[in-house]
């Protein structure tokens, strides 16, 4: 066909295709005057195809390597069609970019026509190259609370979903108030690969979907389209335009968490405490912390079975002798207990894989081997294949023995919202081989069955925030987050899912956190002010006479969050605020959780927005250091139904309950956070309760 070039305009969003020489390219992508993607270099590809043909053929198909032979231009959508490459098995593909002018948003499908005995195993789309490096340009990435980094040659982000390092299925690009949303608005879920690089050319965004391989089929479509829009803002503003589509999922529609029936005590937790593994033995130190707390306190018990941790799973029986009295006594003393098992991996020398057949039931590779990890054990471990009904079985039955049987309040099933799933060639499964959506389901139907069985008032967590599950899950484990020098954690994750699901945790805290201080604090306050249950530490650990400052910390700010869960717990976070005045940067180190070290560098005040159910706002603020900061923050009185000028009712918690209140019409608001300690200011307007 002749060289051409189509154009869409949805709102504030331009785009610009050209056809030369039968060859694609996405030469300009604008928002007003900004150029995001700007004239690219030749060659790099908007799609590419991996095909599996008749016997042992296969064929890699990028979108260059075809020849364009009809491009439509109208006015609300561009369709591009590529003739037929018999020789790879395609015989038409087809792009389509709709506009949606009302949101500034673009949605991109794909589709092919397959020759017989041809199957698509992988396809790469959107591909979005040519990204312009501006000074200062961010990209956000939805690894577990959310990460940032700086825009730069040798800039590297890569996370399969589900999981924590692509919990979301959406990523941005930010600058100056501008912003670029790149999201996979799929209701599927489907097993896919988000990733983005920057080199000295530009950056380039790239998600790769794994799909089941249908060898009926003769067609292929994305069971998604790619929404790629323009917004104003940053991280917190594109959060906003995925927390829109996720209402139209499984697992995020009709998701409040005064609604879901999540048990009381696990709503209203504020402390998550792991204590020594001998039952019995650690009942006195819990107590201890208990009265020093003075909040509702629950504990993650580790290592309560026999077997040596990560070995010989899922064989977790028979416990640890005393562990049914211990949960009682633990219990006695107003705890409520939670003891591990692992979700998803088999140990190869286990009863269940040898004498049960388990060994069926692990999902394969091309090669028809399992899939094996090694952790700290360094024992090998095979990953079983979620879809199957022996797998679903097996964690059910655990559960339900230690519900019902052991009386615990509630189990944590590791690694199911945290470790990506595997494509699984096993034809005898109960699903397509490949990827696709049989991991999201299976987890979904091993849950479903799991709670049809669950007394009331028990609880299911589980490892991170990959984010299928969360309809079925009463709260999640926040801790792998990255720890880097590259990777700033931001809050994404409560950006999306706050007032709709519950986290507990922030990092891992490793051995030196406490003895450093700095690492600690800083992970207590994000955890504060992003709506997080604190703790996650060693009851020993924090109760060491040497580890007092760090204590009181948590103390200090459990108790203030004990008098704001109507906003921290179960109410709608709206972003960070600043806090200014008497507020200094504190930077230090931290120990990385996995390795190294990563710098850190933070403001004395941390604070944060809220909106509570009832129509009150919030802003909660944490003080790392060890003076007292007064600082001034701007109310969020618009959510809280405030006109400008209006007046309102402001009330200032603190970690002993209420320190004053008064009515104002100030919109900035001068507040006094002691050393160490939080504050919470409360904003009720005419129209809040």
């Amino acid at each position: 066909m002749k060289d051409t070039t189509a154009a869409l305009k949805s709102g504030d969003l331009a785009l610009e295709f050209s056809v030369r020489d039968g060859q694609l390219a996405l030469t300009s992508l604008k928002t007003g005057r900004a150029a995001w993607v700007e004239a690219p270099a030749q060659g790099q590809a908007l799609w590419q195809l991996a095909l599996n043909g008749p016997g042992t053929q296969t064929a890699e198909v990028p979108c260059t390597g075809l020849k364009v032979s009809r491009i439509e231009e109208r006015p609300e959508r561009v369709t591009i069609e590529w003739a037929e490459d018999a020789s790879h098995g395609l015989k038409g593909v087809t792009m389509t970019v709709r506009a949606e002018p009302s949101k500034s948003m673009t949605h991109w499908s794909l589709s092919a026509e397959l020759a017989g005995g041809w199957q698509v195993r992988r396809a790469d789309f959107p591909r979005i190259p040519g990204i312009v490096l501006r000074r200062r340009l961010k990209f956000a990435a939805p690894a577990g609370w959310g990460v940032e980094y700086d825009v730069k040659p040798g800039m590297s982000y890569g996370g399969t979903y589900p999981s924590v390092m692509a919990a979301m299925q959406f990523a941005a690009f930010h600058n100056g108030g501008r912003g670029l949303y790149i999201g996979l608005h799929d209701r599927s879920g489907s097993h896919k690969h988000l990733s983005a690089r920057a080199d000295a050319a530009g950056a380039a965004f790239i998600c790769t979907n794994w799909p089941a391989i249908d060898r009926k089929a003769t067609s292929f479509r994305l069971p998604y389209e790619a929404a790629i829009g323009a917004f104003r803002g940053d991280h917190y503003e594109a959060a906003h335009i995925y927390r829109e589509f996720t209402s139209e999922t499984k697992w995020g529609k009709n998701l409040s968490l005064a609604k879901r029936g999540i048990p009381d005590w696990m709503r209203e937790t504020d402390i998550w405490l792991m204590p020594d593994p001998e039952p019995l033995t650690n009942v006195e130190s819990c107590r201890k912390a208990a009265a020093y707390f003075g909040v509702p306190i629950s504990l993650h018990w580790y290592r309560w079975h026999e077997i040596p941790y990560d070995t010989l799973y899922p064989e977790y029986f028979p416990p640890k002798a005393g562990f049914v009295e211990g949960i009682k006594k633990l219990q006695e003393a107003g705890f409520h207990v939670m003891p591990y098992i692992n979700g998803r991996l088999c140990d190869p020398n286990s009863k269940t894989w040898n004498d049960e057949g388990g060994s069926k039931w692990a999902a394969r590779k091309d090669s028809g081997e399992p899939y094996t990890e090694v952790y700290g054990s360094k024992v090998p471990l095979n990953v079983m294949c979620p879809a199957t009904g022996f797998w679903q079985n097996k964690i059910a039955g655990l559960v339900k023995r230690l519900t019902q049987e052991c009386g615990v309040d509630a189990v944590y099933i590791d690694q199911i919202g945290a470790a990506y799933p595997e494509r699984c060639l096993a034809e005898d499964h109960g699903h397509l081989p490949g990827g696709g959506t049989f991991w999201v389901d299976g987890y979904r139907r091993m849950l479903d069955q799991i709670r049809r069985e669950l007394p009331k008032g028990k609880a299911l967590t589980t490892e991170e925030d990959g984010e299928c599950w969360n309809d079925q899950l009463d709260a999640l484990l926040l801790v792998n987050t990255p720890t880097s020098a590259s990777a700033r954690p931001v809050p994404i994750f409560p950006a999306v899912y706050s007032g709709r699901a519950l986290s507990f945790g922030f990092q891992y805290i490793p051995g030196d956190d406490l003895q450093r201080s700095l690492p600690w604090r800083a992970k207590m306050a994000r955890a504060f002010v992003w709506g997080s249950q604190l703790g996650w530490v060693n009851v020993d650990r924090i109760m060491d006479p040497k580890a007092a400052a760090e204590a009181e910390f948590l103390r200090n700010l459990a108790r203030c969050r004990n008098h704001g869960h109507e906003f921290l717990a179960w109410g709608r976070f709206l972003g960070e605020v600043a806090a200014e005045g008497d507020n200094p940067r504190i930077k230090g180190e931290g120990t990385g959780s996995f390795s190294g070290t990563y710098p850190i560098d933070l403001p004395s005040v941390l604070a944060s927005a809220w909106l509570s159910d009832d129509g009150a706002a919030a802003v909660a603020l944490a003080n790392m250091s060890d003076e007292a900061r007064e600082v001034t923050v701007n109310l969020p009185l618009e959510a809280a139904g405030v006109n400008e000028g209006g007046r309102f009712e402001v009330t200032v918690f603190g970690p002993e309950g209420r320190l004053s209140s008064a009515r104002s019409s100030a919109p900035a608001q001068s507040v006094s956070v002691p050393a160490r300690s939080a504050a919470l200011v409360v904003v009720r307007g005419p129209g809040s309760k």
